[in-house]
């Protein structure tokens, strides 16, 4: 005999889905509120430490070449600093320290049977054009 379907047994589980929707959507709305006040509050504290670090380079500046400089004048005495080439390479050297500290080497551990079937790439061409010639005739 065949299960008959009541109607209003349907309709109170549809209310009862439709009341966890609401709830669902609620619960969701605070979420991404929440989620929205943290984002802003990052950005914030984002803000205040560039603004802070801002500051700390405009004070040295201040320092070593006193307060009463223009910006335009500013700008062309570290372009005539930044010119010379001891200077460059000063730099350069600086930013790559401060790049490596900041990002160590990933080192890989290469299981040994692997460390065999690594293709070694060779610098002369000669060495090139001859494995070719001898991966041709192995084919």
């Amino acid at each position: 005999m065949p299960r008959s379907t009541n109607i209003t047994e349907m309709q109170a589980k549809l209310a009862r889905y439709n009341e966890r929707t609401k709830e669902a959507a609620t619960a969701l709305s605070k979420l991404e509120e929440s989620r929205n006040v943290l984002k802003a509050k990052i950005e914030a504290e984002e803000r205040k430490a560039r603004t802070h670090n801002l500051c700390q380079v405009g004070g040295l500046a201040y320092k070593y070449f006193g307060d009463d400089l223009t910006p335009d004048e500013f700008k062309e005495l570290l372009d005539f600093v930044f010119s010379i080439n001891e200077v460059q390479e000063f730099i350069n050297s600086e930013k790559e320290k401060r790049f490596l500290r900041d990002n160590p080497p990933v080192v890989l551990d290469v299981p040994k049977s692997l460390d065999e079937a690594v293709p070694v790439i060779s610098e002369n061409i000669s060495d090139e054009k001859n494995s070719d010639s001898k991966l041709k005739e192995s084919a």
